[in-house]
């Protein structure tokens, strides 16, 4: 299968903190890849690092074949790839609907993301459209970041601890969402603590350690290899 997006040898630095040290990772153009690994190892630096908020020393990030390692955020949205970050991040003093139209971007086609359409995938947002940010439930204002990152018209997916901080009845939601937008062709990069919540979607496990991809295997192949969960992310 062809990568649409190839990340090779990226490296970055906070300070003298060397986070990310030549990372090479791959995500397909209908896959879910989860991304494993214990606190403070590099998993939200290589989205941040991808995505354009962190400019990287050396390395590469392709999308769909475009060299983007460098570029800024805007042009990285632009070019496709969409953003759900950790913590949410709305706009706690602006409405849903607001919030929402900030994000919209015009792109033409029968399956372009329209307010309308995120209403649709996501009903609860359509009743609370009125409600300000901070007015929001946990869950509802993760539903509002995935949708906010759909008015982009991405055709890949980062998200950023999605089940961070949710209840169990919540994060269930917050599957059938992304299983939904699996079943549409947005492939993703999910960075996750919660495994059972992610091989719930994934086709490839990678993890990391010290700022590198130390493995990657089919979801299948991680499931039935318990002592690579206990070894590197001390899991039973």
């Amino acid at each position: 299968m062809t990568a649409l997006l190839e990340v090779r040898g990226l490296s970055a630095h906070y300070g003298v903190i060397h986070a990310l040290q030549g990372v090479d990772l791959d995500v397909g153009g209908e896959q879910v890849v989860a991304l494993f690994g214990r606190n403070g190892v590099g998993k939200t630096t290589l989205v941040s690092a991808v995505m354009g908020m962190l400019r990287p020393t050396s390395g590469s990030v392709r999308f769909d074949g475009r060299e983007l390692a460098g570029a800024p955020p805007h042009v990285i949205a632009r070019a496709g790839i969409g953003l759900v970050p950790q913590g949410r991040r709305v706009f706690a003093a602006l409405t849903v609907e607001e919030n929402l139209g900030i994000a919209a971007r015009a792109a033409a086609g029968d399956r372009a993301w329209t307010r309308e359409r995120v209403y649709d995938l996501l009903p609860r947002l359509a009743d609370r459209r009125r409600n300000r940010g901070h007015q929001l439930s946990g869950g509802e204002q993760q539903m509002l970041a995935i949708g906010r990152a759909l008015l982009g018209n991405p055709r890949l997916l980062l998200l950023d601890e999605p089940s961070d901080g949710l209840a169990p009845r919540i994060v269930d939601d917050i599957v059938e969402v992304l299983a939904e937008l699996r079943a549409e062709g947005i492939p993703a990069l999910l960075v996750e603590q919660n495994l059972g919540m992610a091989l719930r979607l994934a086709d490839v496990v990678a993890i990391m350690t010290k700022g590198q991809i130390v493995y990657r295997a089919t979801a299948a192949e991680f499931r039935a290899d318990p002592e690579t969960a206990r070894t590197l992310l001390g899991v039973a």
